[in-house]
């Protein structure tokens, strides 16, 4: 059973009590990431998170890691597009110590000057990694491509001209304006007292004053009367393609059949894509599909890799088993075999008290509510092969979005 605690300061704190084992599962969510972010702010949120974990006001990186250590205690922090979190993993005889140490990262982040300097070079590093794996470079164009100036378009990491450009003061700006009790969520899971959690996460929130937050980035996302391509040339061998189309949004009713949907086209190794474009017809290296929900706008990606020669042959593959699914009803077995791998990865992710929190987390601090846990396999069982066909005339009947890698021999090819 969940328990919903809410303070009169916004502060909102969900609570599962288990008896199942020892670990203790915390997390906290705070609205930041792309979404939150403008443009000149892009990466704000995630060099923020890497940076929390690097020393407090009474404790040292170093001091803060020894601590850790000593009493089996992980803490981590991260971003996305929609959210940041903190996450604490003890057990029930450190709780007291660890939710200590995350209540010191969440109040008193240092953000020592050296390290703002060192973790902005990392930062850099992984945006080069990113750009140097081709299939997420192909992504990102997508990505870009799709959202144009919708705040979504931004990476995670940002950009290596805003990232070189944040400097200590900014970050704790940043920091002290989004770390506030009104932008906040606990989620617990795990062998505690309940009360007693509670009661200790009100000591330290429960009477903090509300912060007014940063106004929402409005955008509309622009619209698509056309196929979109675009190409990035490298010294490469291989061509990687994304294709994209708008999807529905997290929570809304085709949420569910488009989850089925994106199994039976490209989510598992026995989906369409897999077996029709690279058993079959052994056009790709790899391939797949990934459905990435947001509150607002959605976006659904098919990608693929292959040879230059190929690229079009692949392309086109990946468009014709999207037509298939605009036409025709999927078949009973495929139907059955989605339904099943869905619910069973869901149940099998749900066995780790830290995914439990996370997940009941996410779903109450982006809109669907906390009993969506229970919800989400009731509703993945009640998709029909009726319901994938509409979603699939509905979402995959406009026009596409490709981001794509190439040789660079085919961009000069081109030109010619």
């Amino acid at each position: 059973m969940i328990k919903c605690t809410v303070q009169k300061n916004g502060l909102k704190i969900l609570t599962k009590a288990s008896q199942a084992n020892d670990i203790v599962a915390v997390g906290v969510l705070l609205r930041m990431g792309s979404r939150y972010e403008t443009d000149e702010q892009a990466g704000l949120s995630d060099l923020t998170q890497h940076l929390l974990l690097k020393g407090t006001e009474s404790r040292t990186a170093e001091a803060l890691a020894v601590e850790m250590d000593s009493e089996g205690i992980r803490l981590s922090a991260s971003a996305g597009k929609d959210y940041g979190a903190v996450a604490l993993l003890t057990t029930s005889e450190h709780l007291n110590k660890g939710l200590e140490l995350l209540f010191d990262v969440l109040k008193h982040a240092h953000f020592p000057e050296d390290k703002v300097a060192q973790e902005k070079e990392m930062v850099l590093r992984r945006i080069k990694a990113r750009r140097d794996h081709l299939l997420s470079r192909a992504m990102d164009q997508l990505v870009e491509t799709y959202y144009q100036r919708h705040p979504y378009h931004k990476p995670v990491l940002g950009y290596p001209e805003t990232v070189e450009q944040f400097d200590r003061d900014q970050i704790v700006q940043f920091y002290r304006t989004h770390f506030v009790p009104n932008n906040m969520l606990f989620s617990a899971v795990g062998n505690f007292d309940e009360q007693a959690l509670i009661e200790r996460i009100r000591a330290e929130w429960g009477n903090a004053s509300m912060r007014p937050l940063p106004p929402l980035t409005e955008a509309a996302l622009p619209v698509h009367d056309a196929p979109e391509e675009t190409f990035e040339e490298r010294d490469n061998q291989a061509a990687w393609i994304a294709i994209g189309y708008g999807a529905p949004a997290l929570g809304h009713p085709d949420y569910a059949a488009m989850t089925v949907l994106d199994a039976i086209l490209g989510g598992s190794m026995s989906s369409r894509l897999f077996t029709e474009l690279r058993d079959k017809q052994s056009l790709a290296y790899q391939v797949g599909s990934h459905y990435a929900p947001h509150p607002e706008v959605s976006l659904y990606v098919m990608y693929i890799g292959t040879s230059e020669e190929r690229f079009g042959d692949a392309r086109d593959g990946v468009l014709s088993e999207v037509g298939k699914l605009r036409t025709e009803l999927v078949s009973t077995e495929e139907l059955r075999t989605a339904k099943t791998y869905l619910k069973g990865t869901f149940v099998m992710g749900q066995e780790r008290n830290a995914a439990q929190a996370a997940l009941m987390a996410a779903y109450e601090f982006l809109g669907l509510g906390y009993p969506y846990i229970e919800e989400f396999p009731k509703r993945i069982e009640a998709v029909t092969r009726e319901d994938v066909l509409r979603v699939a005339r509905t979402y995959f009947s406009g026009p596409y979005t490709l981001g794509a890698v190439r040789p660079r021999t085919a961009g000069e090819l081109l030109r010619s």
